[in-house]
């Protein structure tokens, strides 16, 4: 076996060129005919893990690990007291590397590429929780690593197996929609700790939490509840802020219904923030060269901490001034537009009555576009590609491409209506090159925690 500090000294020298081992091909399920399914993260989220996987015929949770006690208790007591339980994902992985086909990632985002890195290392199947990773770089790393192993990869965006995106792009294929000229999305997200914060004094460490493993590649900070179990997301060194939490949902449909790729400019603004914390209220418009959009253009408006677009044609002022409707998508046609949530539901042009007009005169058409073969449930969509042997429609590489292009907002917030230019190839910004460090992530990466 290759020796692992090796490993990532050269990997390091080579500027994360990872080089993957021949006994890194992606396992096959099990002698038991099921996938045997290791978790990292059991609370929080990763109950949505095994409430998707416990019922599964063809998928068996082997393996539990999670650095606080206290947050996995609930969930650790779904399962026998013999089912291993580990604090330390690097120990879970090479204990029981034999009895492992595949790993969930339920983990704050600053450890999803370290972890799914090591996990695809000994060439297991990988399922991470959105966003793929907290930065541009790592979300390329994780692709080329997945295609290099040969493994079945899924993030985790149920939104991805839903009618949305498919429906929209039927529509618009058969030309109910016209050419697209606008995209208006909005959340009432961050609702947690977001702004101009400092970091808070120190506290005891409860005795049922590792913080050094779940501190991991990040740079140490002080313990303080304030920022664990939940709070962490609107901090830069572990989450993504609103973006991460929704704009891989939102940005999904449109994403996937219309190809649109990367945005050839960026502009955003925001609230004060640090570089602490991410602000309570940003938004951003990306401008994308599309076969799709009016004269070869798509714009789309991203809002979040409570901002609205002003004004949406064919959608009525009352819907937009009413602060029950704090979470939406546009899409804005020649002809028609359309409304769907953040998970790809309640997907129809708007407003009813117009939707019911041409759906009554048989002019909306009929299914074109694969479908998922679990709607709803990528965990069990996942399984399924795992046990095919085919990769399902959000593996990494559609997953990694569509992380950075969320991510890419986060960056043009550091630079307040400015506009960047972004070269997808390079990594790099045309016109801006100091917003290049915000591509890459800043840790230590030749600390213990990747292989």
């Amino acid at each position: 076996m290759l020796n692992r500090r090796s490993f990532i000294k050269s990997t390091a020298a080579a500027g994360g060129l990872m080089l993957l081992p021949s006994w890194s091909i992606g396992r096959q399920p099990g002698p038991n005919g099921k996938l045997n399914v290791a978790l990292v993260g059991v609370g929080g989220i990763g109950g949505m893990a095994i409430s998707s996987l416990l019922p599964c015929k063809s998928a068996k949770i082997v393996a539990l690990c999670d650095v606080d006690d206290a947050r996995a208790a609930q969930n650790f007591k779904k399962f026998p007291d013999w089912m291993p339980k580990f604090r330390d994902y690097r120990v879970m992985l090479d204990k029981m590397d034999r009895q492992i086909d595949a790993v969930v990632i339920s983990t704050p985002d600053h450890m999803h590429y370290p972890i799914a890195a090591w996990a695809i290392a000994k060439g297991k199947h990988v399922f991470c929780q959105k966003p793929l990773t907290r930065t541009i770089w790592e979300a390329e790393e994780l692709k080329r690593l997945a295609n290099n192993a040969g493994v079945i990869t899924q993030m985790g965006n149920q939104g991805h197996t839903n009618e949305g995106w498919r429906l929209i792009k039927e529509w618009y294929q058969a030309g109910v929609l016209g050419e697209i000229e606008d995209i208006y999305i909005w959340t009432n997200r961050p609702i947690w700790p977001q702004g101009d914060l400092q970091m808070p004094e120190g506290q005891p460490v409860p005795s049922t939490l590792d913080y050094k493993l779940w501190l991991g590649v990040a740079p140490y900070q002080p313990y303080n509840e304030a920022v664990l179990p939940f709070k962490w997301r609107g901090l830069r060194n572990y989450g993504t802020g609103a973006a991460g939490d929704m704009a891989c949902h939102f940005l999904d449909v449109p994403y996937s219904a219309f190809d649109l790729g990367f945005p050839i400019k960026i502009e955003g603004n925001s609230s004060p923030f640090n570089d602490y914390s991410w602000p309570s209220q940003a938004s951003s418009v990306m401008t994308f060269m599309n076969k799709c959009g009016v004269n070869n253009r798509i714009r789309l408006h991203w809002y979040d901490g409570g901002r609205k677009p002003k004004s949406i044609k064919r959608v009525e002022d009352a819907f937009l001034k009413d602060p029950r409707n704090n979470n939406a998508t546009f899409i804005v046609g020649t002809k028609e537009t359309v409304y769907t949530n953040e998970y790809g539901q309640g997907t129809r042009i708007w407003p009813a009555a117009r939707m019911k007009e041409l759906s009554k005169g048989g002019k909306l058409p009929g299914k074109t576009v694969p479908r998922s073969v679990s709607p709803g449930n990528p965990f069990r969509e996942w399984v399924e590609a795992c046990h095919a042997g085919k990769q399902p429609m959000g593996n990494f590489n559609y997953a990694a491409p569509f992380t950075e292009m969320a991510l890419l907002g986060m960056i043009a917030i550091c630079f307040p209506d400015r506009e960047l230019s972004y070269i997808p190839s390079k990594m790099r910004f045309a016109d801006c090159p100091e917003a290049d460090k915000y591509v890459r992530s800043l840790y230590d990466y030749k600390k213990e925690f990747l292989p």
